[in-house]
Parts: C-alpha cells; structure tokens; sequence
C-alpha cells in the first residue's frame, strides 16, 4: 500500500513539472497579426482579363529567411511580402502557388531554371536591372537598409572596415563592393552568425535591411548591438517574371501594385514589426536571468522543506509511538530529518527524553556524545533561557502548538532556532512536548538573499530606458522610478484611486490618447490580465513622445492586489513609419500628392463637410511636343515649375495633386465660382510665364481646365472628377487654352 502512495506522489510530480515545462515553453512563439484583405476594383484590358480567365497556377518563389519580410513559421511561409502578394491574388483573381527559396539561392536563378513562374522580393538594383531574361514590376514595397555595429564600437567609415552580408543577399553585396572598394566585403551563413561575428569583434559591420536587423535587435541576446546607421541606401523590391512570359502577367501585377491602398501596406508594416513581439524561449530566459532562476530555485527548494516538516510533524503522533517500541528504526527515520528533533518531559525540570543526532551535532559538535536525560534549559543561550521556560510551561497546561524563537548554544556560539512543539503521549503513557528545531539562520539568510535580489531589481531598473512602475491596488499608492521626473520635469502621480485615473494621468498622458489609454486600465480591472496599448507621454516643455505601455495584474486568493506597468520608448519607430507612410502619398517628380492620395484626402473632407468646393481638372496642351522638341530632362522640369507654381497661387489647405503625365487636379476647400475663375486666370498666367522662362515658345506649351462644383455637380469624389475631366476634354476639342464648367457644357456632355 505504502509503495503505491509513492508511485502516485511521483507520477503526480512528473505531471506537475511537465505542465510547467510546457507552459513556459509556449511563451518562447512569435506573435503577429494580419490585417484582413480588402477588396478594390482594378480596371483590366481584354488581353489581361483573358490571361485571368486561364485560370493557370503561378508559381511564386520566395525567401524564407528574411523574417519579417518573408520567413517560414508553423511549416507555413508568411511576412509582409506574403500578405501582400495575397492580396493582389484576391483582387486580380490570379491563382498563386508559393515556393520557398532556402538561404543562399539566387530567385532570377530559380526561375530562369524554370523552377518557377515568379520570384517575389528581387531587388530593383545593380545586374537585375539590366539582365534581359527577366522583366521587373513595379517596386511593391521599400525599406532601409542600415548597419549594425557594437555599442561602444570606434567606426571609421573612411578607413578600410570588414563588413559581413547574409549568404543570398547579392544585391547588398554588389552594392557595398561598388561604393565602398576599399571594405573587405564577405558573406556570413546566415544573420545570426555576422550578428555573433560583430559581437566578438571578428566583423566591424552587419549590412541587412532595417526591418530583418529589427526582428533579431529585439532578442535579449543582442542587447549589445546598435544600429550604427539607419539609412545606407533605399531596398526596392520588386517581382521579376521571365521575359518569355505572357506581358499580361506583368502588366496586371503592375496595375495591382499601384492599386493596393497605402493603408494596407502600412498596417501590414506596423503588424509584422511594432505589434509583432518577440517572447525569449526557456534557455534565454535562464541566460539573462539566472539570479531570477536561481531564486525561485531556492524558493521551490524551500517550499518542498516545509512541506515535507508539515507531513513529518502531522504524523508525529504515530511516529512518537513507534520511537520508543524500535529504537533503532526511529533513529535512521529522524537523522535523516533535516533539523533537530527534541523529546521533552516536565520530569525534574523539562529534561530530555530523545534527540537525534543532528540536535547533538548542532549542541556539542560532531563528537558530542548523546546526553539523554540532560536539562533541554542548559543548552538555551541565558538570555532566551526564561522565555523558553515558560512558553514550556504554557504547551505543558494547555496543550496548544508551541512556537518559539530564540538562541541556542552551538560550539561556544549562539545559533538562532524557530522551535515548534506540541503535547502528547507516548505507548506507556508517559507524556512530552515533541519538538522540532529548525536553524532559523538559514531562513535569515533567505531573507537577505532576497532583499539583495530586490535592490538587485531596482538598481537594474534605474538604469533603464524603460519606465516601470507599480500600484498597490488596497492602498492606491504607485511608485515610480527615481528618473521619472528628471527626464520628463514632471511628478507622477504617487496615489490614483479608482475611478479618477483620467485626472491622476492627465499631466502624464496626451489627450488624445487618454480614453485608449483608460480603456486598457478598466479592461485589466475586469478579467484580462494582460493589456497593451501605445501612447504618448508630455514633458514639461510640451513635448511629446510614443511609448508602448504593457498592462499586468497580480492577484491572490482570487483577487486583484497589485497592477504593473511598463513603457517602452518606440518614438523613432512610430516617427519612421509616418515618414514612410508621407512618401508613399507624394508624387516623386513634383511632391504634389499622388492620385490614391487625393481621392483619400478628398473622400475624408467630404464625409465631414458639406460645404461648397471646387475640383479644377488641369491639362496641358502639347506637352508631347515640349518632350519631342525640349527633351524629356526640360519637360520635367516644365513640371515640376508647374506644379511650385500651383503651390503658390493656391492655400496650403487645398488639396493639389498630379494625376499622372501632365495632368493635375485641384480641390479648392469652401469656395466657389467666382474664386475658382479668379484662380485659373492666375493658372492662364502662371504657365504662359513658365513657357517664356524655358523658352518653350515654339511649343504651343497651353493648359485645358475643367470645372466640377461640390456638392452641386456631385457628391462623389470619383464622379466629381469624371465630370471636371469632361469640361476639360470640352475645352480640348473646341480650340484649347481655355477652361469650362461642367454645367455650363453639361448638354454637349449628355449629347
């Protein structure tokens, strides 16, 4: 019977470890997140529609090991590219099938190889650009490529430097060997060994694009890193197809990339990169936190102590009876006990009954000799002496749990011991105070190891960027890190009750992010545990910076007692992709905004406004002949004096935009007919100017503007701008130069 209790204690324990093991375990994952696929309407050609219609499976070939890019996860590949190739699948109704290209190979080579149809992620530089097998799209997404450097590291970017690119990234390698022929340019196996190799000082610099050296910064391991500059040169990708292939097959993939809305692809960024968290597996959690192990290894460790002096005193009853019926037998079982075990009688003055060895080692040394029968009072320090007595007296009346601390005698030293005790009787009926001396130094020990580990803590706190702070849910007081106030010149609030956290954060907090801020704080008084959320914190100054706040809770016996939170500064993350979402908007010649742009800026303006506007549809006649006769360098440049010059003669507020070629278009915000002809007499003017200045007389350089009215001719941007482009082509057909409204052609445009 005794056998099977330890076999079903032992398969318990095994269950308890492995459940722990796995749970510790699942927090070592990459989390994202997708952003659902929107649904656009692209206009095709018969021939492109036809290609559709074949229904043919395209092979598309990606790498796996440029996370957060493209990477492969759960057997699965996924990334940016992924996601967005999936999407022009779902608006093109072009069926994909997606192959991995392992470290190392070459994409152009794969599918020149027939391998398959298209390679996803070629770079738009260098050989690429001029090989003639393979036609190139559109870049469909851009990123910077950085180096990574040891902080602290002395780089000389004039002097001769080794510098280390992933085994597959030609393009980065051919780029480096070109600009910088005095570095000594090699491959590395794969990121993490030129990361270790920059680490062990064996490499100056890592070359890698922003986004992948971001992925692997995050680990704790590279905590020593830095990214030494954060923009070398602009990383265009685009997809490369056989130049053999069907030109439908590039052309709609080309009309899908423009159409993609900026939005997706910048939700996607913030996805697989802001959002996207890194949790460290078991092996580097104990690497960086072996104290944090170390304790709750000695915790554990003590916990089983107690639990095991708990089933030893419970039985103790039992275990009393069999001591003096096998003597022996009793003794191997309570030298084994780790601690004393004392017998005592009241007889002439609490005498001692039995004691084990390790009593008389701790006592008299490890050649004392058992003094059975002695006073237990000889062996308590003399200033402890009467206390003991008496709480002996008192366990001996009343017969309760006995509890004492004091000193007792050790070799000539004092020894501090947690006594526990109580009454009972033994088989012949003689009674003792049973008791079980524990060497309370061990715990004063604990309890110092503890309160190093906790000062620990806060020195390690100190000195992070990070900002972490507490609250005491009973007493609402939070305390804050020291620096708090130094680096923001602000006090942080040292009590927020329940219920007045808007005031408490107000001077922290900025006040558009406040309600976010305070949903997250309720929803982790209610059942979730965990919350996050991005803000930004004021300093003194008015100045403003995003942070990312991670929520936690703790609880005991069921019930909320202490809230954590940490900040983490992401300010140059969030200002970087706002600067990579402006780009995005703007038309690279002119700065003016692109066309996806303007129908978004315009679409918004009107959800919110029904005031009365103008659209102006700008066209400029004979800009070919500008092109043929000029060149194309000095039809640019006509452009771009066209489009500064629309700039100046209308409001910073109003929304302009090139709409592609030589058309631009304008929506002037609360306006009306008579401004609007007031403006395009100035616009007359201004390109009649810009033709004299670039000697462009001999061109017929003229401009062609139809006239929309908001909301009277429409109240939808896109119909809005069919029927300005109406007027236009009116004015076009009837002499040039000139401009019209809609309305007033509005019969000729129905005819």
């Amino acid at each position: 019977m005794d056998l099977n209790k330890k076999k079903i204690h032992r398969r318990s324990l095994l269950c308890v470890m492995v459940f722990i093991m796995a749970l510790i375990s699942s927090f070592g994952v990459m989390a994202s997140q997708t952003k659902d696929i929107t649904r656009v309407e692209i206009e095709f050609s018969e021939e492109e529609l036809e290609y559709i219609k074949q229904g043919k499976k395209i092979r598309l070939v990606n790498f796996s090991t440029r996370a957060p890019v493209s990477y492969k996860e759960d057997g699965e590949l996924q990334g940016i590219s992924i996601d967005l190739m999936k999407w022009i699948e779902v608006n093109t109704g072009l069926h994909f099938t997606y192959l991995e290209l392992p470290v190392g190979a070459n994409p152009v080579e794969y599918i020149t190889q027939g391998n398959a149809e298209v390679a996803v992620g070629v770079f738009r530089y260098g050989d690429n650009l001029n090989n003639p097998d393979i036609v190139l799209t559109d870049t469909f997404f851009a990123s910077d490529v950085v180096l990574v450097a040891k902080k602290g590291a002395a780089i000389d970017m004039s002097k001769p430097l080794k510098v280390l690119v992933p085994k597959g990234y030609r393009m980065g390698y051919q780029f480096l060997t070109d600009n910088y022929p005095n570095y000594e340019v090699s491959y590395a196996e794969n990121m993490d060994e030129g990361l270790k190799a920059v680490q062990k000082g064996t490499a100056d610099l890592m070359f890698q694009s922003v986004y992948v050296t971001d992925e692997y910064l995050k680990r704790p391991s590279y905590s020593d890193l830095m990214l030494y500059k954060s923009s070398v040169i602009q990383e265009e990708l685009a997809c490369a197809v056989l130049s053999s292939e069907d030109p439908a097959l590039v052309n709609i993939l080309n009309k899908a990339i423009a159409a993609m809305p900026e939005e997706y692809t910048r939700q996607l960024i913030v996805d697989y990169t802001i959002t996207r968290m890194y949790y460290p597996t078991i092996s580097e959690q104990i690497e960086n936190n072996p104290m944090l192990f170390i304790a709750i290894g000695v915790i554990i460790l003590g916990l089983i102590i107690v639990v095991i002096l708990f089933v030893r005193l419970h039985s103790r009853s039992k275990m009393m009876g069999l001591m003096f019926q096998h003597d022996e037998y009793l003794k191997n079982i309570t030298n084994n006990i780790n601690g004393g075990l004392v017998s005592i009688t009241k007889k002439d003055g609490f005498r001692v009954t039995f004691a084990n060895d390790r009593f008389w080692q701790v006592v008299g040394g490890e050649d004392c000799t058992p003094e059975t029968d002695s006073l237990f009072l000889d062996y308590i320090c003399d200033e402890d002496r009467d206390s003991v007595a008496a709480g002996l007296e008192k366990a001996w009346l009343d017969g309760k749990m006995l509890e004492l601390k004091f000193n007792i005698k050790s070799n000539d030293e004092k020894m501090p011991i947690l006594l526990r005790g109580t009454k009972n009787s033994d088989l012949n009926g003689q009674q003792n105070i049973t008791c079980v001396l524990i060497d309370y130094s061990r715990q004063q020990a604990l309890k110092e190891v503890l309160e190093d580990e906790k000062e620990m803590y806060k020195l390690f706190m100190e000195d992070s960027r990070d900002i972490v702070f507490y609250g005491d849910c009973k007493t609402s007081e939070y305390t804050w890190p020291s620096f708090y106030e130094e680096r923001f010149g602000v006090v942080p609030p040292q009590f927020i009750y329940d219920g007045k956290e808007a005031e408490a954060f107000k001077d922290i907090i900025a006040e558009e992010d406040m309600e976010r801020f305070l949903m997250v704080f309720e929803e982790l008084k209610g059942s979730k545990r965990k919350a996050e959320t991005r803000v930004r914190l004021k300093t003194a100054k008015g100045e403003y910076r995003w942070y990312r706040v991670k929520l936690n809770c703790m609880e005991k016996n069921g019930k909320l007692y202490r809230i954590l939170c940490r900040m983490t500064d992401i300010d140059k993350e969030v200002n970087r992709m706002q600067r990579l979402s402006d780009a995005s908007m703007r038309d690279k010649l002119t700065g003016l905004y692109n066309k996806n742009a303007f129908y978004s800026l315009v679409k918004k303006y009107m959800e919110n406004e029904q005031k009365k506007s103008v659209l102006l549809f700008l066209d400029l006649d004979n800009f070919k002949s500008v092109n043929d006769q000029m060149g194309h360098l000095m039809g640019d440049e006509i452009l771009i004096r066209v489009a500064a010059g629309i700039r100046n003669i209308f409001r910073s507020d109003d929304i302009i935009s090139r709409f592609g070629g030589d058309e631009f278009i304008i929506f002037i915000k609360d306006s009306d007919e008579a401004v609007a002809e007031s403006k395009i007499q100035h616009l007359r003017e201004e390109i009649m100017r810009i033709k004299e200045d670039c000697h462009a007389e001999n061109t017929g350089l003229s401009a062609c503007i139809g006239v929309g009215i908001y909301p009277d001719d429409s109240q939808d941007v896109e119909q809005l701008v069919s029927k300005a482009d109406e007027a236009m082509y009116y004015v076009k057909q009837n002499g040039k130069n000139g401009y019209a409204f809609y309305r007033d052609i509005k019969g000729n445009a129905e005819l």
